[in-house]
Parts: C-alpha cells; sequence; structure tokens
C-alpha cells in the first residue's frame, strides 16, 4: 500500500475523503510529529516543527499537501489545527526549552476562534507562548490585513514567535513579515537546494538580519546545503539530512541523547 499523494475518482471522491478526515479528526487517527531545527553553528537542537500525519484505515497513509488540501476545501483547517495543538499541548514536556512550531494558513489568521485555540493551549500551563512558533504560509494571501494586525500584535507581546513559512514562493515580501510582526522566516527548500541561488539566499538571510529577524533554512537534504546555509549565516536549519519527522516519545529521546553529546 502506497502513499497517496493526490486524489483521484478511483479513490473516492472529495466529499468521500473530507467525510473520512472529519472522522480520523475526532478519532485522534491524525496525529503530530516532530521534525527538528538545529542551530547551524553548534548543530544544537533548538526547536521542532509540528507536522500532521495521517494514516486511513482502508487507504493507507495520506500525503500532508492532499488532507490539507482537503481540509482547506472542506473548510475543516479549524478542527485540523485543533487536532495538532491538542497533541503539543498533551505531549510538549513542561519546563523543554526547545521552539515547538505549528502551521497555520493566511486564510485562517482571520478566524477569531484560532486565536482561542491558544489562549487555551496557554491556559494548560504546558504550552509556554514564549517557547511557541506560528508560522503562517506564504501561498497565500490574506483577504483583509487589517482584521489580524490586532491578534497577531496581541501573540507576539505574549512572547509567541510570528514565523512566515515558504519564503521564497507565492506573496514573500519583507513588507509582508513586517506586516505579519513575525520575527522568523523559514527559506523555501526551492530556494535551499537550488544549486544557482546561493547569492540569492544570502541578500535574504542578510537583509533578514539587518531587520532583526531570524532564518531557518527548511527541506536541507545533503550536507552541501546545509554547509551553504553556515557560510551565509543562517541561524536554523531543518530537513531531511538532520532528522524525518518523528513521534514526540522518540523526538525528546533524540533530544535528550544529544544533550548528552553537548
Amino acid at each position: 500500500m502506497g502513499i497517496i499523494t493526490r486524489v483521484t475518482l478511483v479513490d473516492g471522491t472529495l466529499e468521500d475523503f473530507a467525510r473520512d478526515l472529519e472522522i480520523a479528526l475526532a478519532q485522534r487517527q491524525v496525529t503530530a510529529a516532530y521534525q527538528p531545527q538545529i542551530d547551524v553553528t553548534d548543530g544544537a537542537m533548538v526547536g521542532v516543527e509540528a507536522l500532521a500525519r495521517w494514516t486511513h484505515p482502508g487507504r493507507g497513509v495520506v500525503a500532508p499537501d492532499v488532507f490539507v488540501d482537503i481540509a482547506q476545501k472542506a473548510g475543516l483547517l479549524p478542527l485540523l489545527t485543533a487536532r495538532i495543538i491538542a497533541d503539543v499541548t498533551t505531549e510538549y514536556i513542561p519546563g523543554c526549552t526547545i521552539d515547538v512550531a505549528v502551521n497555520v494558513s493566511a486564510t485562517q489568521l482571520e478566524d477569531p476562534s484560532l486565536y482561542d485555540m491558544f489562549e487555551g493551549a496557554f491556559a494548560t500551563g504546558r504550552c509556554d507562548p514564549k517557547t511557541l512558533t506560528v508560522e503562517v504560509t506564504e501561498s497565500q494571501r490574506i483577504a483583509r490585513p487589517e482584521r489580524v494586525a490586532g491578534p497577531l500584535r496581541a501573540l507576539a507581546a505574549a512572547g509567541v514567535t510570528i514565523s512566515v513559512d515558504d519564503f521564497g514562493t507565492g506573496h514573500s515580501s519583507f513588507a509582508r513579515v513586517e506586516a505579519l510582526h513575525a520575527r522568523e522566516l523559514k527559506l523555501d527548500k526551492s530556494l535551499v537546494q537550488a544549486d544557482d541561488r546561493v547569492h540569492e539566499v544570502a541578500q535574504i538571510i542578510t537583509e533578514a538580519h539587518r531587520q532583526g529577524i531570524r532564518v531557518v533554512g527548511e527541506g536541507v537534504e545533503r550536507r552541501e546545503q546545509l554547509d551553504r546555509l553556515a557560510d551565509a549565516g543562517c541561524d536554523r536549519a531543518q530537513g531531511y539530512l538532520i532528522s524525518q519527522p518523528q513521534g514526540a516519545k522518540a523526538i525528546f529521546s533524540w533530544y535528550r541523547a544529544r544533550l548528552r553529546q553537548s
């Protein structure tokens, strides 16, 4: 049984998958996996990104791009985000100082219930806003920026780091980074992996640092890509070269092992 990377009529209709996804979210078939981020200068683990994973009981593993798109079209993104935040809140070890990043779409930023989710997570005492990063995807434009400025400013004031994901694609610009009150940007893997865009990457990192913005290179799969990021002064790196996404127990064991080695 392979990984479902796209939905076709052979697999069933969008409505079929949307119904299955809604059931999966209610039954916790969708879970968080955590991919480490390291400090580029010394290799120390400094954060993780919480990524949604779905294994369909009858069809097998469904690629995240597929079910996130289904969630978007079926209006299930709030439920998907709530499921991942619930896992983070339950699984995160109190007192752990590494950052945890969760993804939200640009369209969700206009939904007041998103901020209620975060407030609820903070209220449990198991999710420290100072170690939380909210990654906003760059692929979609925010329809009404004035509606999200205040809530994002409040999150930032509470200590949450706002990050602009997929920088280098979609609607990327430093003006957008500023409008979102972002203090981090994540270079899209298309930039990190391209051998002919090294100078462009270096320019982005230089400008980001000039504005006091942290830079993460994602999609690092080869040693030379990590070396290029280091040469350009990138702050953090993430990708399969470092580690694949893992369950909470495995990732915190990995974290402790690296602490002992340091």
